[in-house]
């Protein structure tokens, strides 16, 4: 999205921060639907659920690259992806946590370093991609692949257990009679409703100590996350750099960030440290990152060195907002990570305005940066605040 950020503003003659909107919208408004996720898995399904997100993902960019002539055209688009990226995200967090429950730290940062490894491959791809087909022919390419989601999803299979079934006691009715209901439809439907304020569980925000601090760390580090992201190509673009050595700086990124996220997840999990105090010294080394940004701009392989430091960062720091999340009873982990991604995903879009904003009234990524910089020290403070985080991990079983 970074790559088509400049695209846009050239394309329609918009401002920066009007197509950075814009493209924080697939990862940012679907985020309201992650509430409701539990709601969901109940009637659908795992599978099931995975392979429609996957298949309204892709056919969202498809349908943007192909028939959009307006930037609210490409907007509505990226809304309706943002709704399937939401679902297919939550559920593949809430399927790890039943597949690894002693070690979901590392099955976690093992998991998600997808996401870098795209990051490494694909700005490069694209930048090619607009080159020989245009921006339209780009994200029609990128649809086609958003499909294999689909296939991907159909591998997920639910856990077998011991023993699938159940007896049922003498006492209790045959599961195949059909007891009749003096329900009426006004209390069945209040059932319904409050079964799903019971998943969306807004009690968590009085009864958890910490979790309000934690929304505030979540929407803070969506609004740094997707200025980095959407703004490291355009930075260095800004600074002389060709677009091919610009978009190459992701790949650095990439490079920080899988190994930030698989290293995070062994560290945590034997217990070398405190969740808590990782993700602080990780927003602190962010913030280091980003102020140093500016004076390294003369520099090529210092920014590509802060590149990778930065995604260093953002590749433990990921990772950990899941981890904190899960910190709660089991019966509310699906709702602690639904609200994770709600409140990031307000950061992610506020992230996109916000820096977008800044480069309009000062055309210097200088200032943007340095605005990061000080949004990362702040979070390095809150996360200090944070409870520990305690996962069974095989050196604690041991002792």
């Amino acid at each position: 999205m970074g790559v088509l950020l400049d695209e846009f503003v050239e394309y329609f003659e918009c401002t920066t921060r009007a197509a950075g909107i814009v493209v924080s919208l697939p990862f940012t408004v679907g985020s309201l639907t992650g509430i409701l996720t539990g709601v969901l898995l109940r009637a659908l399904g795992t599978r099931p659920l995975m392979i429609v997100s996957g298949a309204v993902t892709a056919a969202s960019l498809i349908t943007a690259g192909m028939v959009s002539t307006s930037l609210v055209h490409i907007a509505l688009c990226f809304i309706v992806f943002s709704f399937g990226y939401s679902v297919m995200q939550t559920v593949s967090v809430a399927v790890l946590l039943q597949y690894f429950p002693d070690n979901f730290a590392v099955a976690n940062g093992v998991s998600l370093t997808g996401g870098p490894l795209g990051m490494m491959i694909l700005p490069p791809v694209v930048q090619q991609l607009i080159q020989l087909y245009g921006w339209r022919g780009a994200l029609v390419l990128l649809g086609a692949l958003t499909a294999n989601y689909c296939v991907l999803a159909a591998l997920v299979r639910p856990l077998r257990t011991r023993n699938p079934y159940t007896p049922i006691a003498d006492e209790e009715p045959n599961s195949t009679a059909n007891p009749t209901s003096n329900e009426s439809p006004l209390d069945n439907w209040r059932q319904r409703f409050g079964a799903m304020c019971e998943k969306i569980d807004l009690q968590m925000f009085v009864d958890e100590p910490g979790f309000v601090t934690i929304q505030i760390v979540n929407v803070l580090v969506g609004v740094i996350y997707f200025g980095w992201h959407i703004y490291l190509i355009p930075n260095g673009n800004a600074q002389g750099f060709n677009e091919t050595r610009s978009s190459f700086l992701a790949t650095f990124g990439g490079f920080g960030a899988v190994f930030g996220r698989i290293s995070s997840g062994f560290v945590i999990n034997y217990g070398l440290v405190q969740a808590h105090d990782l993700f602080a010294g990780s927003a602190f080394l962010l913030a280091v990152v980003f102020l140093l940004d500016p004076i390294a701009a003369s520099s090529y392989e210092a920014v590509a060195t802060l590149a990778t430091l930065g995604g260093f960062g953002f590749g433990v720091l990921f990772p950990l907002m899941i981890v904190l999340s899960v910190n709660f009873p089991d019966k509310r982990r699906v709702s602690a990570i639904a609200w994770m991604f709600l409140f990031s995903g307000c950061g992610l879009s506020a992230g996109g305005f916000l820096f977008g904003w800044i480069y309009d009234m000062t055309v210097d990524y200088g200032v943007v940066f340095g605005t990061m910089g000080v949004i990362s020290a702040v979070i390095g403070l809150l996360s200090l605040t944070l409870r520990r985080a305690c996962f069974t991990c095989k050196t604690q079983d041991r002792e």
